[in-house]
């Protein structure tokens, strides 16, 4: 009998685990009338771990902003039509994720204007704007992808066109009048990279604009910033001088050692001359251009727009150059222009006009059949300064035949090969001796003889650049003290205080010679032999910074 319950009891304990493992794997609502069918206080009381629901990862990509470039000069389209191109150079050794293209475009046009802009970028059309009568203020966004981040540079070309009569009566130069399109200077490239914040490439693209560099506190220190600075500057880069109680961008390392680091508290280290390059390579490598270094210099390395352009009226260039960024030192004493036109209708003509420094030079007609123009232009020395700009205007003379009607686009372009050479007589005194003499030096020493403010250096840094040539060696500290040509900054306190205790000026001043600031105006040079430098010092502040070149 016993052998006979044990076998019932079996059967059924199978029974029961057979249903309850069928009933589980079943649909749940068989599962859910058992479960409700058995009073669960009289089950025990289980703790069951709760799973939190997973949440995406609050991941938020390191953000580098690109600001609009030459964001101290005005960039954008004046009249119709006209056209221009933006070059966001794009930081080097960095993996980005996405890019925004963010501009902001104020835009003027008379009450009967109307008038459209279109965007591109990379060459592919990516917005348009529709331009409406009065002053209007207009955002644009434009998203990048990573495949279109992955050269040296993002170009963005704004075409404008349109009309500033409304159809109504046409003066002969409506075209050109009554509209204007600024790109503000808050317009700029956000680009996001998911690479780490520590490394040295994401630390110098994402440094503030315009960087801070450390001044020091002893000579070489201040020397080296102060060399630094204006050799950056020159290259495209602002810098400022950090305040004394601020963590400075960037730090000049007066030992040799590797050109490009970062020190222990994470600020960028610049070792010289190969640092200085590389800095600018990292940072700006689309914007950043190489020295001439042979003569002739063609435009294209003057930063000079070399496109081709649409135009109703006339056309201008202008054409940048400083003495101290050409090869050797020598003036440039000729200009030769080379231009390639659209042909006009029979009959009419080109007309260009050439000046320097708002001098006109020359003016000269030819053909508008041509597709070329070729013009050589003599650059008279006694009208260049250390820094200096030549305007080429071409004007296309076709009437318009009717006063209703706007005249055909003309097209034209200043080819590369456009060229600036020094042949010519030399100036044998000033600044173009000067700097001759100094570009002959292998090395230059430079030293602080003053302890300088952040304000004083600031000065000092663009007083030497506006004359140190660009291909000069300059070295510094007990090198600086050997050197066969040496630059001196002090203050003209301190000169004053110099010619003080030397109560007469002897033999060895025949040689130095006094570099003062001159308001906007290039730098005042006087030999500190000559009578009239101690009657000039003492009109100067005693904190002016001022220069002494000893060759």
């Amino acid at each position: 009998m016993k052998d006979f319950l044990r076998l019932l009891f079996i059967a059924v304990l199978s029974f029961v685990i057979v249903g309850v493992a069928v009933a589980y794997t079943r649909d749940s609502d068989v599962l859910a009338r058992l479960t409700s069918a058995v009073d669960t206080s009289a089950l025990p009381g289980l703790t069951f771990p709760v799973a939190a629901p997973e949440k995406a990862d609050d991941v938020r990509d390191t953000q580098i902003w690109i600001s609009r470039p030459r964001t101290d000069q005005w960039i954008g389209l004046a009249g119709f039509p006209d056209t221009t191109e933006i070059r966001f150079p794009l930081p080097s050794g960095i993996n980005f994720t996405a890019g925004t293209l963010k501009l902001a475009l104020d835009a003027q046009l008379g009450s009967d204007g109307d008038g459209r802009v279109t965007i591109s970028v990379d060459g592919v059309r990516r917005g348009e704007v529709v331009l409406d009568p009065g002053q209007t203020r207009h955002e644009v966004e434009i998203a990048l992808g990573p495949d279109q981040l992955l050269s040296n540079a993002v170009v963005v070309t704004l075409d404008g066109r349109g009309t500033t009569s409304g159809g109504h009566v046409c003066p002969a130069d409506t075209a050109n009048s009554g509209a204007a399109v600024t790109l503000n200077a808050d317009s700029g490239l956000a680009l996001f990279t998911d690479d780490s914040i520590d490394t040295r490439a994401v630390r110098i693209a994402t440094m503030a604009d315009p960087a801070t560099l450390a001044l020091g506190s002893d000579a070489e220190a201040q020397a080296l910033a102060i060399w630094a600075r204006q050799g950056l500057a020159r290259k495209g880069m602002d810098v400022r001088f950090a305040a004394e109680d601020a963590v400075p961008d960037i730090v000049m390392a007066q030992s040799a050692g590797s050109a490009l680091t970062l020190d222990p508290e994470g600020r960028i280290a610049v070792s010289g001359e190969p640092g200085i390059e590389a800095l600018l390579a990292a940072r700006m490598s689309a914007a950043f251009m190489p020295t001439p270094d042979a003569w002739p210099v063609t435009v294209d390395q003057l930063s000079a727009e070399t496109l081709l352009k649409n135009f109703r009226g006339s056309r201008r260039w202008t054409i940048p150059y400083a003495l101290a960024d050409l090869p050797g030192g020598l003036m440039p004493r000729r200009f030769a222009i080379d231009l390639k036109t659209s042909t006009l209708a029979p009959g009419n003509d080109w007309v260009v006009r050439v000046s320097l420094n708002g001098n006109l030079l020359r003016t000269e007609r030819f053909d508008g059949q041509g597709d070329a123009i070729s013009l050589d232009v003599t650059l008279p020395s006694e009208i260049q300064a250390l820094s200096n700009a030549i305007l080429v205007e071409l004007i296309d003379t076709s009437p318009n035949d009717s006063i209703c009607r706007v005249g055909p686009d003309a097209q034209a372009q200043l080819l590369p090969t456009s060229r600036l050479t020094p042949q010519g007589v030399q100036p044998s005194a000033g600044w173009p001796q000067m700097m001759r003499a100094l570009a002959a030096e292998p090395t230059i020493g430079l030293t602080v003889a003053t302890a300088l403010s952040p304000a004083e250096a600031r000065t000092t840094a663009a007083l030497l650049g506006s004359f140190l040539p660009v291909q000069s060696g300059v070295v510094f500290g007990a090198e600086a003290d050997t050197a066969a040509t040496r630059v001196e900054v002090t203050t003209a306190g301190g000169f004053r205080s110099a010619l003080r205790l030397a109560g007469e000026i002897g033999d060895g001043a025949q040689s130095i010679w006094l570099v003062v600031p001159n308001g906007d105006k290039d730098a005042r040079l006087i030999a500190v032999s000559d009578p009239h430098t101690a009657a000039l010092i003492e009109h100067l502040d005693d904190n002016a910074a001022v220069m002494l070149i000893d060759r």
